[in-house]
């Protein structure tokens, strides 16, 4: 499950299969190769070639391809539909969860998600401003809309009362873009762990969105955002306006392979604890109770980042 985020923007670069290796063509420079069982995400930018022999190694591999557009939200996410031995009877399961299982499925993931908010804001400012006590009030499917009053208090104490948080931005030292570049890596790799399990992206239990074909993806994860958010504060205490730079994504991507606590106790690479909850949300399925194993902490085991 693990592997590398490789990020090819250049235009006018070309991308193809050779041998087990994705060769990397640019003009007047000589080719570059990765081995293919090294690639987890492959993000691409407008202008960049592939050859639809690497689009099937890779699907081979289980790796996913993400097309980003202008704003660094993907565009397009080419998902490895592989055969699963239990992608049939896993999809019957989605199909058919009952709503009530599908609200206290979400109410887990709700709780896990402002618990993260609140250990982000404990251990970047030294108070949680009431996220825990919020995360204990979270009913089934959140009638309340707890999610959101967390999060109107968390991003104010976390980024300042001025931040909104947007998916349009239009600067690069707008911190939203290395928010949303941080997100689509998440995404990505929540994806390939949902592929990885059987399951169907567009069979979620909370995200409705009619033109939205990841909406598991979406709602699974959600309590792995404090994460990026987290790391994004960090670089805003040392500099007020950080910027999306080749260094700072290089350090967003690398973010999958950072180990964190499992719902076990272990250290685990925040990629395979996405793996562990895809599976853990096949088990709620099939034993009818919301039984989800995210890491006991979303910050990273050695908090050195």
């Amino acid at each position: 499950m693990p592997g590398r985020v490789v990020e090819v923007l250049s235009r006018g670069t070309g991308l193809s299969r050779e041998r087990g290796f994705m060769a990397i063509h640019q003009p007047e420079k000589e080719t570059a190769k990765i081995p293919l069982s090294d690639i987890a995400v492959l993000i691409v930018g407008s202008g960049v070639n592939l050859s639809t022999n690497l689009l099937l190694a890779l699907h081979e591999q289980g790796a996913m391809v993400v097309v980003s557009g202008s704003n660094f939200h993907p565009a397009s996410v080419f998902w490895p539909m592989g055969e699963h031995t239990f992608h049939c009877k896993r999809l019957d399961l989605q199909i058919n969860a009952s709503l009530p299982l599908q609200k206290r499925i979400w109410q887990k993931i709700v709780q896990r998600k402002i618990s993260s908010q609140a250990e982000v804001l404990q251990a970047l400012h030294d108070k949680d401003n009431g996220l825990k006590a919020f995360a204990t009030r979270v009913r089934s499917g959140d009638p309340d809309n707890l999610e959101a009053q967390a999060a109107r208090r968390y991003w104010q104490t976390l980024m300042g009362t001025d931040f909104r948080r947007r998916t349009d931005p239009t600067e690069t030292t707008d911190p939203n873009t290395l928010l949303n570049y941080g997100y689509a890596i998440l995404r990505a790799s929540m994806a390939r762990a949902i592929s990885a399990s059987g399951l169907h992206p567009a069979l979620g239990v909370h995200h409705k969105n009619q033109s939205n074909v990841f909406r598991l993806v979406d709602d699974l994860m959600e309590p792995y955002r404090p994460f990026v958010d987290y790391k994004v504060a960090q670089w805003r205490k040392h500099d007020e306006k950080p910027e999306l730079t080749p260094e700072t994504k290089r350090q967003l991507a690398a973010i999958l392979d950072i180990d964190l606590c499992n719902h076990a106790g272990e250290n685990s690479p925040l990629s395979v604890t996405m793996l562990q909850v895809a599976q853990s949300f096949c088990t709620s399925l099939e034993q009818g109770t919301p039984t989800l194993s995210y890491p006991k902490s979303i910050l990273p085991s050695t908090r050195l980042l």
